[in-house]
């Protein structure tokens, strides 16, 4: 796969016909979002104001899957996100519309609103039926309210910390179990055990994947140079494989080894735990609407069963990368 190599939109006849029907597609129109299956190849993207739609034909035909519990967009990259262990377990947190998620795949439950809602989330994917949701609200004052429920998103609490809540800026949290939370605002990495009570410095490094990503019982967290990598739930971090910079993923493929992930210079992946990467593409250029920079606007995501990327950006189609 070479950078020269073309990104083809894959979702303007869905939004043509949804049009066509009638169905109004919410500002700034396109989607926004867009996660895969790692097992078996399925891609799902956000309609911006119509909820989540699933491709098993790699974005040849659609179906709606979120039963109109979501709706809103997604301004981030991190907004929709899967359970990399069980990928039908998926989160979207959405921004001017209902947010929701499923934990099995089938039965699918909206979250209490809370003004205008979030910018990412990171959900409890350690437990099999988890309550515990933390929360990056979407332009509060002061800037960066972190809100966190323990009852599945049905109430929300905010929280005293607070995370930078720009483009720009550091920021991270996530839900490690039920009890344990981890957040960093480019002051390094500090981390809750008992529901945000109390809060200790775990480590300097400063993470610019907004949520960590857990695999096989191991977090992961990107940085300019590299992964990040705790197996004690947060406790502990250490740098894992070679230097790469970081802001979406990792995204993993069948084994622990085989991983994708999308920083300022591009696409890059490895199959030896990020011991060497090989960089198979260039970011996707801005053609409408808002940036595709992974810092923020730019969603990205890998199918490792066709070897495909896809790409979307608030008022931009969906496109993919083969």
């Amino acid at each position: 796969m070479q950078a020269a190599e073309q990104w083809v939109d894959i979702s303007s006849p869905l939004l043509e016909k949804l049009t066509n029907s009638g169905v109004k597609v919410g500002w700034p129109g396109g989607c926004s979002g867009v996660v895969v299956n790692r097992l078996n190849g399925d891609v799902v993207i956000k309609v911006v104001g119509q909820g989540l739609w699933r491709s098993s034909d790699q974005g040849e035909t659609w179906v709606r899957i979120d039963k109109d519990t979501v709706s809103g967009r997604d301004e981030t990259g991190w907004a929709t996100s899967v359970d990399q262990d069980d990928p039908r377990r998926m989160a979207s947190f959405s921004l001017d519309g209902l947010a929701g998620w499923t934990t099995d795949g089938t039965n699918w439950k909206s979250f209490t609103n809370n003004g205008r809602n979030w910018d990412y989330g990171s959900i409890d994917w350690a437990t099999p039926s988890p309550q515990t949701i933390l929360a990056a609200k979407h332009e509060t004052s002061p800037l960066g309210e972190v809100d966190l429920s323990t009852d599945g998103g049905v109430t929300w609490k905010e929280l005293s910390i607070r995370i930078g809540g720009k483009p720009n800026a550091l920021s991270m949290l996530g839900v490690m179990d039920a009890t344990t939370l981890i957040y960093g605002n480019g002051n390094g990495i500090h981390r809750s055990t008992d529901s945000s009570v109390t809060w200790a410095q775990v480590s300097a490094a400063n993470p610019q994947t907004r949520i960590p990503v857990l695999f096989k019982g191991t977090h992961y967290l990107g940085t300019t140079n590299g992964l990040l990598v705790s197996k004690d739930k947060g406790a502990t971090w250490q740098a894992q494989g070679s230097a790469v910079n970081i802001w979406l993923g990792p995204f993993f493929g069948a084994r622990e080894t085989s991983m994708a992930v999308i920083g300022n210079e591009g696409v890059y992946v490895t199959q030896h735990a990020g011991n060497t990467w090989t960089r198979v593409a260039a970011l996707k250029p801005k053609n409408a609407g808002f940036s595709f920079s992974p810092n923020w606007f730019g969603c990205y995501t890998w199918d490792p069963v066709h070897n495909a990327f896809y790409a979307s950006a608030m008022g931009n189609p969906v496109f993919k990368l083969k």
